[in-house]
């Protein structure tokens, strides 16, 4: 090629886009849109959902697993979901295989009052 035209094509051709490589809240998602949470009822509708996904990531993502185990609120918030300032999770090991996440309400008397709970159970059929 004439040293002309190659010198034309490096203007006018478009490189591609260098990509910028995504980071793992960004490669995965536990919700589509930010979600906050205003109360218990809206917690126990849409959070089990949410919760399983997380679950099913950490059987897959030690990394996720680890960050998730120390400190779910963290990470639920860190991917976009915000609980009310009244509702926590705990997750609980001993005597289990898999955790179980557990989601609690502090009443206005200041008693926790469980909302629900999550397991993953690993099923075969035939």
């Amino acid at each position: 090629m004439l040293p002309i035209l190659r010198a034309i094509n490096n203007l006018t051709m478009s490189k591609p886009a260098k990509r910028r490589k995504k980071t793992p809240a960004e490669e995965f998602k536990l919700v589509k849109k930010r979600t906050q949470f205003d109360s218990s009822e809206e917690v126990m509708r849409f959070l089990p959902d949410i919760l399983g996904r997380a679950l099913a990531r950490s059987w897959i993502d030690r990394e996720f697993q680890t960050d998730f185990m120390l400190d779910p609120e963290g990470v639920l918030a860190r991917y976009a979901v915000f609980l009310p300032p009244n509702v926590t999770i705990e997750l609980e090991t001993e005597g289990v295989t898999r955790p179980k996440v557990v989601v609690y309400e502090t009443t206005r008397l200041g008693k926790q009052k469980r909302l629900m709970y999550l397991q993953l159970v690993m099923m075969a059929g035939k």
